[in-house]
């Protein structure tokens, strides 16, 4: 099953609510009770090559009513680093660039306040990275099931994040501690035709 369309979910999450603030720890952290651990894996650990274009609809819920909004994700990963554009309206939101030390990020004006890069970089990594990076890095108390089909982050018992499956072009995100969904399709390579992500 091809787990590449969720390489920009994170962006999106920023325009569905906002995330919790990074810590300073490296590799994996939870940055505050109740939030999200965060990874922060070396690109290499992705053990391939990514290049590739999604468009992904985000579901939340905002004062009652249910949103919903859409962008364009561009995403360029090998073992030195990993590079992330978001669209949105026909322009750049934001570009990341992640070489396994640092992370360098430049962001529109009106992009939205809430746009996290480190939050971006660990939602992209646990849909895309081996489980089993995945699992060392975690810390203590959380866990992580992965299956062909689905995958699941767990604090506990609790199930924090599930990532479904179901065809080879399609991605289904929920986050299920910070309240948004996520559909994310790949696009044929006749779209990639925009530019690259760094």
């Amino acid at each position: 099953m091809n787990r590449a369309t969720l390489s920009a979910l994170a962006l999106a999450t920023a325009l569905a609510a906002g995330c919790a603030s990074p810590g300073s720890v490296p590799e994996a952290r939870a940055s505050a009770a109740g939030a999200t651990a965060l990874l922060r894996l070396p690109p290499a650990s992705l053990q391939r090559e990514l290049k590739l274009q999604q468009h992904i609809t985000v579901e939340f819920t905002l004062q009652g009513r249910t949103e919903r909004r859409e962008l364009l994700a561009q995403l360029e990963a090998d073992a030195a680093h990993t590079r992330l554009a978001a669209v949105g309206g026909g322009q750049v939101l934001a570009r990341l660039d992640w070489d396994g030390a640092t992370l360098q990020v430049s962001r529109a004006p009106w992009a939205p306040a809430e746009l996290q890069p480190e939050r971006i970089l660990s939602d992209l990594q646990l849909a895309l990275w081996p489980a089993a990076a995945i699992r060392a890095a975690l810390p203590a108390g959380w866990s992580f099931d992965a299956a062909p089909a689905l995958r699941q982050l767990r604090q506990g018992s609790e199930i924090v994040a599930e990532i479904r499956f179901p065809d080879a072009a399609t991605t289904l995100f929920v986050q299920h501690r910070d309240g948004y969904r996520l559909t994310i399709r790949n696009l044929p390579a006749a779209a990639n035709n925009s530019g690259g992500a760094a």
